[in-house]
C-alpha cells in the first residue's frame, strides 16, 4: 500500500468514527482516545523510528539467533525499539489452543520444544542490551499467563470437572501436562533496570513445585516494585472520566526493596 492510498484510507476512517454508534453512545473521552491512538500510530509510520520495525536491516548472524519463531522475532524487535527510545514493549508468544505454548497434554516433552522458542531470543536480548549499555536502565521482565501443576488437576481439594482421563500414576511423559491451571505459584524473570543480578526471591515447595511457601508476592507487589524502580510513588493517580485510578489497589501497594540493587535510585 503506497502512502497516498494510506492517507485516504486514514480519513475515511476518522468520518466513519465520527458517524459510528461509537461516537453516539461512547464518551468524549473514549472518542478522543481511540483518535489519538491512531493519530499516534499514523505519525509511527511516517517518522523516521519506524525503520526500527524493518527487520532485513539486522545481520543475518544477529536475525538467525533471534528467529525462533514469532516470539524470537519480536524479542528483535523489542531492542530495536528501545534504541529508537520506545518506553514500553511487550511481546508474546503464539498462541493456538492446545498447541504452541501450552500443555495440556504431553507437557514435559512439549516444553523442551518450548524452551528452544524464547531461550536463545532471551538471552540474545539481555547481552544486546548489556552490551550497549542500556540494560541498566531498560527492566525486562519474562512472565507466563499462569502456573500449572504436575499432579493435580486445578488447586488441590476443588471440584473440577475432568477435562482429560488422567491415570493415577505418571507412568509415562506424554501424562504431563494433563492439567488446568494453578495458581498458588509462578516465576518471573527480572533483568536489568536496578535489579538484582544472580538474586531469588521466594520459595517453592520440592513435592509441589506449584506452592509458593516463602516470600509470595501477589500482582500488586509486582507491579509496585516496577513503579518504585521507575521512580513513580505507590500513591500516584490519575483521572479518567471523573474516577481516580492508581497505580496498585487504592495507591497501597509495597514494592518488594530485596529486588532492588539500590532500592532509592529510580531507573
Amino acid at each position: 500500500m503506497d502512502a497516498k492510498r494510506f492517507e485516504r484510507r486514514n480519513q475515511l476512517y476518522n468520518e466513519l468514527i465520527s458517524k459510528s454508534p461509537f461516537a453516539e453512545f461512547g464518551s468524549d473521552y473514549q472518542e478522543e482516545s481511540l483518535k489519538r491512538s491512531m493519530e499516534q500510530a499514523y505519525m509511527l509510520l511516517n517518522s523516521a523510528e519506524a525503520k526500527a520495525f524493518d527487520l532485513r536491516q539486522e545481520p543475518k548472524e544477529v536475525y538467525d539467533i533471534y528467529n525462533t519463531g514469532r516470539f524470537g522475532l519480536g524479542c528483535l524487535l523489542a531492542r530495536r525499539l528501545t534504541e529508537q527510545g520506545a518506553r514500553f514493549i511487550s511481546v508474546t508468544t503464539e498462541y493456538e489452543p492446545f498447541l504452541g505454548f501450552d500443555t495440556h497434554e504431553n507437557g514435559h516433552t512439549r516444553m523442551i520444544d518450548m524452551k528452544k522458542m524464547i531461550d536463545a531470543p532471551v538471552a540474545q536480548l539481555i547481552k544486546d542490551l548489556e552490551k550497549t549499555g542500556r540494560l541498566d536502565r531498560t527492566l525486562v521482565i519474562l512472565a507466563s499467563e499462569f502456573s500449572r501443576d504436575m499432579m493435580v488437576e486445578g488447586r488441590p481439594g476443588a471440584k473440577v470437572l475432568e477435562q482429560v482421563n488422567q491415570p493415577d500414576v505418571l507412568s509415562d511423559l506424554k501424562f504431563y501436562g494433563m492439567h488446568r491451571h494453578f495458581t498458588d505459584g509462578c516465576s518471573i524473570l527480572m533483568f536489568g533496570g536496578g535489579i538484582k543480578k544472580g538474586f531469588v526471591y521466594g520459595k517453592t515447595a520440592d513435592e509441589r513445585p506449584c506452592k509458593s511457601i516463602e516470600n509470595p508476592v501477589k500482582i500488586d507487589q509486582i507491579h509496585q516494585t516496577i513503579y518504585h524502580a521507575l521512580g513513580i510513588p505507590a500513591e500516584t493517580q490519575y483521572e479518567i472520566e471523573k474516577r481516580p485510578f492508581y497505580t496498585t489497589p487504592d495507591g497501597k501497594g509495597e514494592a518488594i526493596i530485596e529486588l532492588l540493587a539500590n532500592s532509592g535510585a529510580a531507573v
